[in-house]
């Protein structure tokens, strides 16, 4: 059965260091758990950067581009 973890990442040892990410998920294990805020940073990090929107799709596409509506087809050179 899933449980809620709340997950803090801060930078540093000092008691009163804030958290530079906070994360609320729903995991069997507390591994599943920071593999889920894991991913939410890898994405958010992407996205802030213009990077990748999801590198699991069979093209890849920048977030630049599938924001700006680019027109993609498989198999032709370029791209577009």
């Amino acid at each position: 059965m899933p449980t809620q973890w709340v997950i803090e990442v801060r930078l540093g040892t000092r008691p009163d260091a804030k958290p530079i990410r906070r994360a609320v998920v729903e995991a069997a294990d507390e591994v599943e758990a920071l593999g889920q805020v894991q991913d939410q940073a890898t994405r958010d990090l992407a996205r802030s950067q213009g990077g990748l929107v999801d590198d699991g799709q069979e093209e890849v596409f920048a977030a630049a581009e599938a924001r700006d509506g680019a027109e993609h087809h498989a198999g032709e050179e370029g791209g577009r």
